[in-house]
């Protein structure tokens, strides 16, 4: 047992030997040193609870906790549990039960729980747990598509499953860890692109969102096109990549630049997708390099582009908007360098950004 695990029991053991010793007299001295350390004390007791109960089921190597204080998020109780790679189904109820349950506990100290679930001797990557399912079967399912959509591109995939501020599971997002080599896992992603695609995705009405191959998605998968897109535009500039722990604002030195590609499938509010380009200073070969890549980009129809350095933005569509367009004069000398680069235009095709009814 760790120190941070066994500080509950010790804490909690002397508040009670105190008030048995002392009498009524102590119980006010003892009340206000729950209410001054207490709970940190409850946190770690029910958080350690959780920890042990995950430690004795069949199927779990190993569990740990942490317990964060004073993050954005509140406090907040990190458990990591390592799986067996022979894990079982009926084993993986079994710990849908146990999260489940230890969940509603930690909770109920004003802690916000959160399971992060690796498993021993694979490179799956990471499934991480914000809210558990509803269902064991559903649990069950969502960690069978991580591992699957992993196997598939042979690479490591993070699976996470968002709350919906009501204790339900509100959102599941599909990409791939920060820690990866992110050149290396988009060149297998994309290389495998194709079995990814027939990785069954768990059917229930919880929104995907997708963020793979330098595309974000929302619900489906793109299209394959967009991956030979992000294929040729790579040979330009890099995929855009912002760290989770960056404060950094554009056109700040250490801000990212490069590329990203989002999609979004017919019938939803937009239907579009847009690739961003950004740029920390406005030079002739970051205006040149986004040219190239509006030139590539011409050729998907649908597609709204932006090219942005600084406090400058430079926006075109790529082929019939159906909605309105909003356009500035740096608009339209963009998509003329466009149009005199070569790029072979789609009726429709002009400057400015589409925004669709």
């Amino acid at each position: 047992m760790t120190s941070s695990r066994r500080l509950p029991a010790l804490i909690s053991g002397a508040v009670a030997l105190s008030l048995v010793l002392g009498g009524c007299s102590l119980v006010e001295e003892g009340s206000e040193l729950v209410a001054s350390a207490g709970k940190d004390v409850l946190a770690h007791a029910a958080i350690a609870a959780l920890v042990s109960d995950l430690e004795r089921l069949d199927g779990v190597e190993a569990a740990t906790y942490e317990l964060e204080t004073d993050t954005p998020l509140g406090d907040l109780g990190r458990i990591g549990v390592t799986a067996a790679s022979t894990i079982e189904s009926s084993q993986l109820e079994r710990l849908s039960d146990t999260l489940r349950e230890g969940f509603g506990a930690i909770e109920q100290v004003a802690v916000e729980p959160h399971a992060s679930v690796t498993v021993s001797g694979e490179t799956t990557g990471k499934f991480d747990l914000w809210a558990i399912p509803e269902t064991n079967e559903a649990f069950v399912e969502n960690v069978e598509f991580w591992r699957a959509a992993s196997a598939a591109v042979e690479t490591e995939v993070w699976v996470e499953l968002f709350g919906d501020g009501a204790g339900e599971v509100g959102m599941r997002s599909i990409t791939i860890p920060y820690e990866s080599d992110r050149d290396e896992a988009t060149d297998l992603v994309i290389e495998n692109y194709a079995a990814l695609r027939d990785v069954a995705v768990v059917d229930d009405d919880i929104p995907n969102y997708w963020q793979v191959a330098g595309i974000q998605s929302s619900e489906q998968l793109a299209p394959s096109m967009f991956v030979e897109l992000v294929s040729d535009l790579r040979k330009i500039m890099p995929i855009f990549f912002y760290p989770v722990e960056s404060d950094a604002i554009a056109g700040d030195s250490d801000f990212p630049e490069g590329f990203q590609v989002s999609w979004m499938p017919s019938g939803t509010n937009e239907g579009l997708g847009e690739v961003f380009v950004s740029s920390n200073e406005y030079t002739d070969d970051s205006r040149s390099d986004a040219i190239r890549a509006a030139v590539r980009t011409s050729e998907i129809e649908g597609v709204n582009f932006q090219f942005v350095t600084g406090d400058r933005g430079f926006w075109m569509h790529t082929s019939v908007c159906n909605g309105s367009v909003g356009v500035t004069a740096d608009d339209d000398l963009f998509f003329e360098d466009v149009a005199s680069s070569g790029a072979k235009l789609l009726d429709g095709a002009g400057p400015g950004a589409c925004f669709p009814n």
